[in-house]
């Protein structure tokens, strides 16, 4: 049963209790990501995050990872387009030691000049080593090229970007963003509720309440074209486009099946075609972007300068096809099993069942139940799949990023 609880500043807090485990998943997550950052913010959220980590007015960077480690906890976060995290997973019986210090980064932080400086060289060291890797390179390239918006904004930001953030720049952002109306706290595992809200309510509950701009707007255009990026590498780095789909779309289960059936995983049509029956290519595989707003979906394959136009061909051959003829019975039952495993294995590790409860609030506003999700998969057919390929598989929505030695 999942139980829902507010602090007195507004931040809602979820649990998900589970007895029969020793452990516990605690995460803080905020509202915001590159999506959110203004031009002279490129970058931000990301270095934000890193800087949580580097000392308070109660412990230095040191202490923090010493604490953590002494207990045997694990503690991470992430930056996203929309969503930064911060979480811990450690035993039930030192929950209070993770609480005590993920509340002293949300209240203590100091962000000094000294600390923000190194923390920018090891920013900048993580931008060049994405350079150095094409295959990872190309995503970014293909979401500036294929979206129109701030949902294309780099997690990473650039070079220039992030040498351009000063303390006054990071610690606004941090006022302006990381507010109680814009966070939510998340924890899964074996905890005693009532100790957890007190715990909760003399740490994160004395973060001030203030308005803040959380229902700002972010128009969104898919475009459609070509773009090549000429570089010396081995392989020819592809992306293929097509208009995507926002989370809050009832159809959005819809648009994931299509695109694991088409290059999902081992069995699914273009790694078959592409790759087994043709070898015109290592790696295959298929992911979308869902924003707010809208969405991209991309296929995206490694393959040579000699086959990528062969590639982008039977790629969309397989577009049109589905588009024609939806996909067979087998294809959909096949690809609904893969995703309700995949939803139930996530129901036995405490941090994605605290993830997975954040998220939702922070998508929806409220917890959608696996139950509910589960009759939304199951109630697909295949002439709702065919549907819905109508509306995206159109040239008006293609395009096409390539990166490689090719003219």
């Amino acid at each position: 049963m999942i139980i829902e609880r507010k602090l007195k500043n507004g931040i809602p807090v979820f649990f998900d209790k589970i007895d029969e485990i020793q452990s516990v998943t605690i995460g803080i997550f905020v509202g915001t990501g590159s999506k959110h950052e203004k031009k002279d913010e490129y970058g931000v959220s990301h270095l934000l995050e890193h800087m949580m980590f580097k000392g308070t007015n109660k412990r230095t960077a040191k202490e923090l990872s010493e604490e953590i480690d002494d207990i045997g906890g694990n503690i991470n976060a992430y930056t996203g387009k929309e969503t930064t995290a911060y979480y811990i997973q450690l035993l039930s019986s030192r929950l209070d030691v993770g609480i005590d210090i993920l509340s002293d980064m949300f209240l203590n932080s100091t962000f000094t000049e000294e600390n923000l400086e190194k923390e920018k060289k090891v920013v900048i060291e993580e931008i060049n080593m994405y350079e150095d890797i094409p295959e990872e390179k190309v995503h970014d390239i293909n979401s500036i090229f294929a979206i129109s918006g701030d949902q294309a904004n780099i997690v990473l930001g650039s070079i220039e970007s992030v040498n351009g953030i000063n303390r006054e720049i990071l610690v606004d952002y941090f006022n302006r963003k990381y507010t109680p109306d814009n966070m939510v706290i998340s924890l899964a595992g074996n905890m005693d509720i009532k100790k957890v809200m007190d715990m909760l309510e003399d740490t994160m509950g004395k973060i001030e309440k203030k308005e803040t701009q959380t229902n700002e707007e972010f128009p969104m255009t898919i475009n459609s074209g070509e773009k090549i990026l000429k570089k010396d590498t081995n392989q020819v780095h592809l992306c293929i486009n097509t208009k995507g789909i926002s989370y809050l779309d009832e159809d959005r289960y819809k648009y994931s099946i299509i695109f694991n059936i088409l290059a999902g995983n081992m069995s699914s049509r273009l790694f078959q075609k592409i790759r087994e029956d043709r070898g015109l290519a290592y790696s295959i595989y298929s992911y979308m972007s869902n924003f707010k707003e809208g969405g991209l979906c991309t296929i995206y394959a490694g393959t040579t300068s000699k086959d990528y136009k062969e590639v982008i061909k039977i790629v969309l051959e397989e577009f049109d096809e589905i588009k024609q003829n939806s996909v067979t019975e087998k294809e959909l039952e096949r690809s609904k099993n893969q995703f309700l495993s995949s939803m139930t294995f996530g129901l036995e590790n405490s941090r994605s069942r605290m993830s997975r409860l954040a998220n939702s609030y922070l998508s929806y506003g409220k917890i959608k139940t696996i139950e509910k999700t589960i009759e939304e998969i199951e109630n697909i057919s295949c002439k709702d799949i065919k549907e819905v390929a109508n509306k995206i598989f159109s040239k008006e929505y293609y395009s096409y990023t390539i990166l490689g030695d090719v003219e």
